[in-house]
């Protein structure tokens, strides 16, 4: 806001308050005000109204015996009031006719504002030259003064590591980050022996990591050694902070553990909400981190559970076909080897079904296939994929799944248990895709 001697009701009630505390007549003060601002809009009568107005303790119709003391602070504490002051004892000494210097003029109003507000004089003299050079505003607009929703607009827009950033700025500023809604396609953790990487979408992740007894944060080619400090800790920290954050919808979250360890288990069990996660993709050795992992996410919002892994213990199958996150996930999508992947029941719900595998699967494995391909009434599609390495032997899998004798149309087909559908058989090279059809 500016200030105004001549449009501004507030500031002109200042000013005429602070010549009444002057110890000035309503006469001179009437003198003196109209030198000072001109134009003689307020008259002599208007003078002696608010002077005596003054005088029996009231500002406004609702005071009632204020004393000099109550409007002398009435003046200091609001910046607006105090402002108007200074100003005014500017203009006397800007239209002054004695010549002096700028320091002069700034000691001598000073000197009069004192008489009646306390004011230190570097603040003093910063608004007396902010005056004189011609700004009028009491203040320049800083981000602390943005309205809230201007402020949450900010932050929506910000990547993870600018709020977070952003968010050590003040308490206030803190709360306002960590409310805000914050979504990210894709969300990536890689946990290792000795480093640990946090990604968002396709910006550098940050890395905590410990080389030669050391440890370091790095993010593209910035790097910082935090002394006396383990990398986990760091690492820890800051995924709680992630986790935590209210207003968090993740489109694919990936985890890669590059060893065994239940670390991040630990921080999953310690959050206070479930995370709004839509895919899950776990990369290690062992399937065992996912009896930590899905727990921790809302069945609700969970589509995908992909794995990447060496063999599927039949004991944790067992445990996940609990979880109302496997049942309700309507994808699968298998990452490695189908040895050990019992029991067939704990796959029937999905309806899209995909593995992906790292040679041509073996008789065995097809009976499995064809176990779960006739057991279920939900599977949709069904895609074996051996592009990693190899391709499609499809003697072996008329060997496994029976006689795939192509129709006229040229099309192998196995039929279901379900007399009004069968699976349309999609070949290519490398993978080959069961449909779920109906017959007309």
């Amino acid at each position: 806001m500016s200030i105004s001697l001549k449009t501004d009701d507030k500031s002109i009630l200042s000013v005429l308050l602070y010549q009444f505390l002057s110890e000035k007549s309503a006469y001179f003060s009437f003198k003196e005000f109209n030198k000072v601002v001109r134009d003689n809009f307020i008259s002599r009568n208007d003078f002696k109204f608010w002077f005596d107005r003054f005088s029996s303790g009231k500002l406004d119709e609702e005071d009632d015996n204020l004393s000099i003391s109550d409007m002398k602070s009435i003046l200091s504490d609001d910046k607006h009031r105090l402002g108007a002051c200074i100003f005014f004892e500017t203009l006397k000494e800007k239209k002054s006719s004695i010549e002096k210097p700028n320091a002069e003029k700034i000691s001598d109003a000073h000197s009069r504002l004192c008489k009646v507000i306390d004011i230190d004089f570097s603040e003093f003299s910063f608004w007396f030259n902010r005056f004189i050079g011609g700004n009028l505003k009491l203040k320049d607009y800083e981000f602390s003064d943005l309205p809230l929703e201007i402020v949450e607009k900010v932050v929506e827009n910000l990547d993870y590591f600018g709020r977070s950033a952003f968010r050590k700025v003040s308490k206030n500023i803190r709360k306002i980050v960590d409310d805000a809604q914050m979504n990210v396609d894709f969300l990536r953790i890689k946990i290792a022996e000795t480093n640990t990487a946090i990604g968002f979408n396709s910006i550098n992740p940050i890395r905590y990591y410990e080389h030669c007894g050391r440890c370091y944060i790095s993010r593209g080619s910035r790097e910082r050694e935090m002394k006396d400090r383990k990398h986990w800790d760091l690492a820890k920290n800051e995924l709680k902070i992630i986790l935590n954050l209210q207003k968090f919808t993740i489109d694919t979250l990936k985890i890669q553990f590059t060893c065994f360890t239940d670390r991040f288990g630990r921080i999953l069990k310690s959050l206070d909400n479930k995370l709004h996660v839509r895919h899950l993709f776990l990369s290690s050795d062992l399937v065992h981190p996912l009896e930590d992992i899905l727990p921790c996410l809302k069945p609700e919002i969970l589509e995908t559970i992909s794995v990447n892994t060496f063999f599927f213990c039949p004991y944790v199958i067992k445990r996940l076909m609990g979880m109302d996150q496997w049942k309700k996930a309507r994808n699968l999508e298998i990452y490695g080897t189908l040895c050990g992947f019992e029991p067939t029941e704990s796959v029937l719900h999905f309806e899209n079904i995909t593995f992906y595998v790292l040679r041509m699967i073996n008789d065995e494995e097809l009976a499995q296939i064809k176990k779960i391909l006739l057991g279920s009434s939900q599977i949709k599609t069904f895609c074996i994929d051996v592009s990693i390495r190899g391709r499609i032997d499809w003697n072996v899998m008329e060997e496994g799944l029976g006689p795939l004798i192509p129709g006229d149309d040229g099309i192998r087909r196995l039929v279901s248990r379900h007399k009004q559908q069968f699976y349309e058989i999609k070949e290519e090279e490398k993978s080959v895709k069961f449909v779920r059809k109906t017959y007309y």
